[in-house]
């Protein structure tokens, strides 16, 4: 990494990491555009005589909405994300997976023993078959082919 490579201050916000000056860019957009947006909404719905002063005002929330739609959509054009994903495969076993969990395979084994048939159908989708092996034969859960599939 070089000295003179600037870096960008960032603060996480709802689990996600964002750079403050695109967040502050962004915020400032949506109410801008929100806020102005009603109001523009708000003086031509209320000068329409025939309309009723509730249903003018609803009006113009919805023109609001789409403001802040608008200040959204520019958002995430001039904002692209800056997430950089890496995958890695490592070879783990099972139980060191558990132990980083805080759990013992006893307590996985006796987890996966009685579980719903929705979530093991989930594990299968995801193919945790080192986990699905672990389910002991004299469980509802158990299907032979979960030990044929880890190999």
């Amino acid at each position: 990494m070089s000295l003179n490579k600037k870096t960008k201050p960032y603060v996480e916000v709802w689990g996600d990491t964002v750079s403050l000056n695109h967040l502050l860019i962004s915020s400032t957009l949506g109410v801008v555009l929100t806020l102005g947006m009603y109001l523009i909404g708000r003086s031509i719905f209320l000068n329409i005589p025939d309309l009723e002063p509730g249903l003018a005002k609803g009006y113009s929330l919805l023109v609001g909405i789409i403001g802040c739609l608008a200040a959204g959509t520019i958002s995430s054009i001039k904002f692209k994300p800056k997430r950089i994903i890496e995958e890695k495969f490592e070879s783990s076993s099972i139980e060191d997976i558990l132990a980083a969990a805080g759990m013992t395979v006893e307590e996985e084994i006796e987890g996966l023993r009685n579980l719903d048939p929705d979530l093991i159908k989930e594990m299968e989708e995801l193919e945790l078959y080192g986990l699905l092996a672990l389910i002991p034969e004299d469980s509802p859960n158990y299907k032979p082919e979960y030990k044929t599939k880890l190999k």
